[in-house]
């Protein structure tokens, strides 16, 4: 079933209270249709929104929706890279079905480039699934490079995506 987005200017805003329930039942949803992700990926999703929520930083993460007439059309986050204090760490992109094509994914992805160079940020990463190839040619068009490739998703017996990790460096290394 096809569903219409209205015709509305499309908006960014951050988070409030009740979208975070939003962003876990549609990454649920939408994964689950379009990838046979199971209920172990959701449950994955819930831990990374709980976590995000628990230690919110406000000088250094952010999340957005994306919205026409007030309809949610999409959501990415960017986050503190536990392992790299000058990292910044792009999650949980998603854009509505009946969204994409708009625009919603690539602004999404560059408003958190941005945001992390404003915060200081020296490089942004990200970890994706190789069957997500929409967001991947986001990522590649933002400058974003592929500097590994991990083992078997794991979340489908009919997917056979792999982990990827891209990263952009914002500013050059001094040597």
């Amino acid at each position: 079933m096809t569903q219409k987005v209205a015709s509305g200017a499309v908006t960014y805003r951050t988070h409030r209270p009740g979208d975070i329930g939003w962003i876990l039942q549609r990454h649920g949803v939408v994964y689950a249709e379009e990838y046979d992700l199971d209920t172990h990926f959701e449950a994955l999703i819930a831990r990374i929104l709980a976590d995000f929520l628990d230690n919110y930083d406000e000088a250094r993460e952010r999340c957005w929706i994306a919205e026409r007439d007030d309809e949610k059309l999409g959501t990415i986050s960017v986050v503190k890279d536990s392992k790299d204090p000058d990292a910044a760490r792009i999650r949980l992109l998603l854009v509505e079905p009946a969204a994409r094509g708009l625009g919603v994914g690539s602004t999404l992805v560059r408003m958190c480039v941005d945001f992390a160079r404003e915060a200081g940020y020296k490089r942004v990463v990200l970890l994706t699934q190789s069957v997500l190839t929409g967001a991947i040619r986001l990522y590649q068009a933002a400058g974003f490079q592929l500097i590994e490739e991990g083992g078997p998703v794991g979340f489908s017996k009919t997917s056979n995506g792999r982990w990827l990790t891209w990263q952009l460096e914002l500013e050059e290394k001094e040597s």
